[in-house]
């Protein structure tokens, strides 16, 4: 039986604008928008719990420059080319999210950390 643990997790998963981005910055063979929720082509980030979805959404606008800089570093990681200004309005262009509230850990393991 699993637990629940006081985190909120957000899933951000891109859209096809940060794909034509890419793509516009490489010769190489062109990446396809992947199909939302594909397996494997979002990312899963632990967010301090909050009580409502208002609250998660306030919580991310007032963060999301550092999961943005994740996720534009995930595909190119050349920091000048990257859009610039990175803002609130081109994060909800360039990804879809979702904040969940209820965050269940299923194992008995421990968990590990790997800072980055």
């Amino acid at each position: 039986m699993g637990v629940t643990i006081n985190r909120d997790a957000l899933i951000i998963f891109p859209k096809q604008p940060l794909i034509d981005w890419a793509n516009a910055l490489t010769e190489d063979e062109k990446i396809e928008c992947p199909k939302l929720m594909d397996h494997d082509k979002g990312s899963v980030y632990l967010m301090p719990e909050t009580n409502n979805y208002e609250e998660g959404i306030e919580l991310l606008e007032d963060n999301f420059t550092f999961f943005f800089e994740e996720e534009l570093y995930s595909w190119v990681t050349d920091e000048e080319l990257w859009p610039k200004p990175l803002t609130w309005e081109l994060f909800q262009e360039f990804f879809h999210f979702s904040i969940q509230s209820l965050v269940v850990d299923t194992l008995e393991d421990p968990l590990e950390r790997d800072d980055f």
